[in-house]
């Protein structure tokens, strides 16, 4: 058996029979998908019972109460027979060749979790076929070769979502590292999702760009997801760090942890649409949530990045009421604001040299640059960007050029985005242009760190 697909269901009728026929017509036919049915009280039973009639690799688990996603997928994983294994939920719909592709890749690499393409999408729409963009250091850093999380500094490996059904797990990696789901009313796949990809030894991003997934946004009272309450947020990361202390993990994933800690109390502040309750959270972590956060995991918080700290004192240091985390500082901004003196040396340096510097790329970090220059008074050549959108714009004075219009005129190109490193190497290469990325500069201190194991 190659492949064991996990299905837990509650009140699933409506949906079910697309999700199921999805499945079977699926091009690698070496599954099981086991179906938990979690107490449901609607036709979900007879569905299953009917297509279970005519494909007998459909596994049927009935929960006698009900016990929720999170136990009803452990309860799953300890039954499964494969190789490998998948959470996929009952009302999505899955690219045919889903199954062929990721165990392809786990065949081949030997890898503990592949990752594929996701999407929400209506109804309406959740059988138009999409397909996904990514630039070319996204392949080159995550589709070439296995990787982990100590391949990379915190800020250049990815948010991961925290969703199980973006992704295939080797089912004794699961096995010998302990991982199951916490057993919580919502967000109950994060702590899974997050120890998973902490503990892997060997990840791989599937190289197509297809989206695999097409997760179904529909207002049905069984879809736990519509009410998420952000204090589950907030366990998840207390379980993490139980974790992260309790098998020794090692301290340079500490800046991986915390920034784990701080983006999910973010999100799960900005989801949060009801005032009231968002307030409640927030006064939790004013008043003692965010101490025990940082006091529970000492050891990795003293090697933690400077800006995850920042947000967690702020958190501490500031009530709510002063809306600070909806303008907050962003991680560029922080650190532009902390070693911007190094970007202005290295500019005012080749400025002085008669060096026309032109700025390659436009988005938030570039922008927050050029408002950074313009108040330190260094002017720069010009501006450009590949996106034809923004071409034409102006931006703090400058119009946002093609890059093709301004190789003539540049001396030194800079960026401030790393997802241009690839094309922009190319270019100025090609063109016999010095180039320099300016986040070097501005994280040398939290690389530095890294480097050196810390």
């Amino acid at each position: 058996m190659q492949i064991s697909i996990i299905m837990p269901l509650f009140n699933a009728e409506k949906y079910l029979p697309e999700a199921l026929q999805s499945l079977l017509r699926q091009t690698c036919n070496d599954y099981e998908l086991i179906c938990v049915n979690d107490h449901s009280t609607d036709k979900t039973a007879t569905i299953l019972a009917q297509f279970q009639r005519t494909d007998d690799r459909i596994r049927i688990l009935t929960n006698e109460e009900r016990l929720g996603a999170a136990l009803s997928r452990n309860k799953g994983l300890r039954a499964a027979a494969g190789s490998y294994v998948m959470f996929l939920d009952g009302d999505d719909i899955f690219e045919e060749e889903l199954l062929e592709k990721a165990c392809g890749v786990m065949e081949r690499e030997q890898v503990d979790v592949v990752l594929f393409e996701y999407r929400h999408a209506p109804s309406e729409t959740i059988y138009t076929k999409r397909v996904a963009e990514h630039p070319g250091s996204f392949i080159d850093n995550f589709c070439r070769r296995p990787f982990s999380a100590y391949d990379f500094d915190s800020r250049k490996f990815p948010n991961w979502s925290n969703a199980p059904y973006d992704k295939m797990f080797r089912r004794s990696f699961l096995m010998d590292n302990r991982l199951e789901f916490q057993d919580l009313p919502s967000s109950n796949d994060v702590y899974f999702a997050k120890m998973s990809l902490f503990c892997a030894k060997k990840i791989l991003w599937l190289e197509d760009m297809r989206i695999m997934v097409y997760v179904r946004d529909h207002r049905e009272a069984s879809r736990i997801s519509n009410d998420r309450d952000p204090m589950c947020v907030y366990d998840a990361m207390v379980k993490l760090l139980f974790e992260f202390k309790e098998r020794g993990m090692s301290v340079r994933l500490a800046k991986h942890l915390y920034c784990a800690v701080t983006t999910n109390l973010s999100d799960a502040l900005s989801r949060e649409k009801g005032e009231e309750r968002r307030e409640r959270f927030y006064r939790f972590l004013h008043e003692e949530g965010a101490a025990k956060l940082i006091a529970s995991g000492k050891e990795y918080y003293e090697a933690a990045d400077a800006y995850d700290k920042y947000l967690l004192e702020s958190f501490r240091n500031h009530a709510c009421v002063t809306g600070w985390f909806h303008a907050r500082q962003t991680y560029f901004q922080f650190w532009l604001e902390r070693n911007g003196q190094a970007v202005l040396q290295f500019l005012r340096d080749n400025l002085e040299q008669g060096k026309r510097i032109v700025l390659w790329g436009v988005g938030s970090n570039g922008t927050k640059l050029l408002e950074y220059l313009a108040k330190q008074k260094v002017a720069i050549a010009a501006v450009t960007d590949r996106d034809t959108v923004r071409q034409g714009k102006v931006v703090n004075g400058y119009t946002i050029q093609n890059p093709d219009a301004i190789w003539e005129a540049a001396d030194l190109v800079i960026t401030a985005s790393d997802s241009v490193l690839s094309e922009l190497e190319d270019m100025t290469k090609r063109h016999k242009i010095a180039w320099m990325n300016l986040l070097a500069l501005l994280y040398r201190e939290e690389q530095e760190a890294f480097d050196n194991g810390i």
